[in-house]
């Protein structure tokens, strides 16, 4: 229970960082172009906590998924006042007005004086003076609503009103500082858990339940591997690496190590290996095809195919049979096209003397590749050492970005060009706190990479050129620059909205999928 409600509120710290980053940016930027803003939210419904502080008053609501900037301008509204409408009031010391109440029975502000507007202008284009009859409006009066106030906004203080360049950089800024946000915690990552050692072979760490454990420990210096002499971790020549690739025809690994001064020839090492599209892995030192269970290995998804067990026998697959690991390891690299729900892949294998089978859709290189997964991999456990390098660590927030910003690209590509994967198979808040609690229990450098790549995507996906979206706001942007006239603003906005709700749809058929997997 205490673990559960630990990743929840991790799961809520992540999500509001990156979240509340993204608008921080709009409002930022919208501060500086003098744009009013009327409230910053974190998450959406009812509303939980306020507080105002300047102009702009800052919220945390009930749902917290979302958040928003509300700037005035960004929405078409109705006329708030109209001619020959009664209302009250309220004038400071020099005689302007800073209340205006629109509801002249309002019991609180029976005291204001009441007047029918005749004429009035509270645009005041080119800082023109604001007034309602006679009287002068200040430029920061209030609308007095039933339940709430709301400060007018002049031509000068709207979204609208200001430059391309301005409303551009407004509509960039939340995934702009997505992108700073990433870039920082990337390099706070290496920073902190140090850049890979190439040229040592000492193991950093061994994993839990992994072949290796128990026979490798931590600070052991690898010497040779199966009599080969090891010169680094996997730089060119002899190395780690290098020679642990050579599974094939290797069912162990014999290995000598540097322990405490003194050299140790360790137990052989089973290497296990990993069969991604077909979702299993072997048993170390199985010699028959003999798995592991999915969820005993990491990577694979437990959820995807329940009927393996551990200690289950694979027989064939797609009719094919195969006598050691070496042929099913060959026919695993030779599936890179994977199958469809049409054509799907079939796997005969054997429990307790019975025969059984059942048919599912092998992932494609292709898929696999977006996650960072190969068709096959084989592992012992161990990793190498690492050590602090400031242009290390420069290096990796790169390349940890462009890595992050690929994937996001390669699964948008799979939704519309992959036969394999659709719209059911992503993921939503749901998914998003099991990988969540997944990188939390995994240590603070797992967290650390996984808001890294959260923020990167958030970024990402609000720059695509979609309405509802800052990238759609940019669209409008630029079509504005290319015919020199603004568009419709009352069609920009209702486009925004019924986006806006469809995209919502999108995310409640989502967390239905993710509910449906949770559950299975």
């Amino acid at each position: 229970m205490w673990t559960t409600l630990f990743n929840i509120l991790i799961f809520l710290l992540v999500l509001s960082l990156v979240i509340c980053i993204h608008e921080l940016g709009h409002f930022l930027f919208a501060k500086r172009a003098g744009i009013l803003c009327h409230e910053f939210s974190f998450g959406m419904g009812p509303k939980l906590w306020s507080r105002k502080k300047g102009e702009t008053t800052f919220s945390i609501r009930a749902i917290p998924f979302g958040g928003y900037v509300a700037m005035a301008g960004e929405e078409v509204e109705a006329e708030i006042l109209k001619p020959q409408q009664k209302i009250r009031i309220g004038l400071d010391r020099d005689g302007e007005i800073n209340r205006i109440v629109l509801n002249p029975q309002h019991p609180h502000y029976q005291d204001f004086l009441e007047i029918t507007i005749d004429d009035m202008d509270l645009q005041g284009v080119d800082g023109g003076r604001l007034y309602i009859n006679e009287y002068t409006v200040k430029r920061d009066a209030f609308y007095v609503f039933d339940k709430k106030v709301m400060q007018i906004a002049p031509r000068d203080r709207v979204f609208n009103s200001k430059t391309k360049m301005q409303r551009f950089m407004v509509a960039f800024a939340g995934p702009m500082m997505n992108f700073v946000l990433a870039l920082l915690v990337f390099f706070i990552m290496f920073l902190v858990g140090g850049v890979a050692d190439e040229q040592s072979t000492i193991v950093s760490e061994v994993s839990a339940g992994s072949p290796s454990y128990g026979i490798i420990m931590p600070g052991d210096k690898i010497l040779s591997i199966n009599g080969v002499d090891i010169s680094s971790w996997s730089l060119d020549g002899t190395s780690v690496r290098s020679e642990l690739a050579l599974y094939s025809g290797n069912s162990a690994f014999t290995m000598v190590v540097e322990r405490d001064g003194v050299q140790v020839t360790l137990d052989p090492i089973h290497p296990q290996y990993y069969f991604m599209s077909f979702n299993f892995a072997s048993l170390p030192g199985s010699e028959a095809l003999v798995v592991s269970m999915p969820n005993q290995a990491e990577g694979l998804d437990p959820n995807t195919y329940e009927p393996l067990m551990t200690n289950d026998v694979i027989i064939s697959i797609d009719g094919h049979t195969f006598a050691d690991w070496d042929e099913l390891i060959l026919f695993q690299k030779n599936y890179v096209a994977g199958s469809t729900k049409d054509n799907p892949t079939v796997i005969v294998y054997e429990r307790g003397g019975e025969l059984r089978s059942y048919s599912f859709v092998a992932y494609s290189l292709e898929v696999l590749s977006t996650q960072g997964y190969e068709l096959f991999s084989s592992r012992i456990g161990i990793v190498g050492s690492s050590h602090f390098s400031f242009l290390g660590s420069v290096e990796g927030m790169f390349a940890s970005f462009a890595n992050a910003s690929g994937s996001i690209f390669k699964t948008l590509g799979l939704l519309f060009g992959s036969k394999q994967v659709g719209v059911g198979d992503l993921s939503g808040f749901i998914g998003m706190y099991t990988i969540t609690s997944v990188a939390a229990s995994n240590g603070f450098i797992s967290l650390l990479n996984w808001i890294g790549f959260l923020s990167v995507n958030l970024g990402i996906l609000n720059l695509l050129p979609i309405p509802a979206l800052d990238g759609g706001r940019i669209v409008f942007l630029g079509y504005e620059a290319i015919t020199k006239k603004k568009p419709n603003q009352k069609f920009e906005n209702l486009l925004h909205t019924i986006v806006f709700f469809l995209l919502i749809a999108l995310l409640v058929y989502v967390s239905y999928n993710d509910i449906l997997r949770l559950f299975r």
